[in-house]
């Protein structure tokens, strides 16, 4: 099955999909986790948080729209895991209504978020393969400059040129179609 149709199978309800999705990715997602964190959580954290990444698609998959690309959006939700476990490693939260009410999702802003980034694929399937490929390895999987020198075959202030350019391409992309408060 594909992405696509796993995402419509877990909005119908189907639990196996869910186990694809998660067989399928779960190697992926462990890695952002580990990247961003920058080894700063134990091995056991990083599983936590990649199946905590997993139940909350399940628990939002009615609000999962097909037309978005799979990866990226798991890699946002696998960073923001690990923001908020490193968050709360420095300081713990006393009040556990506290904690849920700063985890709530805003559905505007949840939809708005959505737009811009099915905006921000169109922009990312403009770009040369070499350019996407570097920007995606740094700000998506959290690779360091160098290793995407290595990786690529490219100088690492090459990478970090395209890295800037790219930047600032997306960015009058996405304000030229609305989002300006990027």
């Amino acid at each position: 099955m594909t992405d696509r149709e796993l995402i419509n199978a877990m909005a119908a309800g189907d639990e196996s999909a869910l186990y694809k999705l998660s067989g399928a990715y779960s190697a992926y997602v462990c890695t952002v986790i580990r990247n961003f964190s920058g080894g700063m959580l134990s091995v056991q954290d990083t599983e936590e948080l990649c199946s905590d990444v997993f139940f909350n698609l399940w628990q939002h998959r009615d609000r999962l729209d097909e037309d978005i690309g799979l990866k990226p959006y798991l890699s946002v939700c696998a960073r923001n895991a690990a923001k908020n476990r490193l968050r709360s490693l420095k300081q713990p939260h006393e009040n556990i209504d506290e904690l849920e009410i700063a985890s709530s999702i805003d559905i505007e802003r949840a939809a708005e978020l959505n737009a811009m980034m099915r905006c921000l694929d169109r922009a990312l399937a403009e770009l040369s393969d070499e350019d996407r490929a570097v920007f995606l390895r740094y700000f998506f999987y959290g690779e360091k400059t160098a290793a995407i020198a290595r990786a690529e075959g490219l100088g690492e202030s090459t990478v970090r040129s395209k890295l800037s350019r790219t930047k600032r391409k997306l960015k009058e992309y996405l304000e030229r179609r609305g989002f300006d408060h990027v």
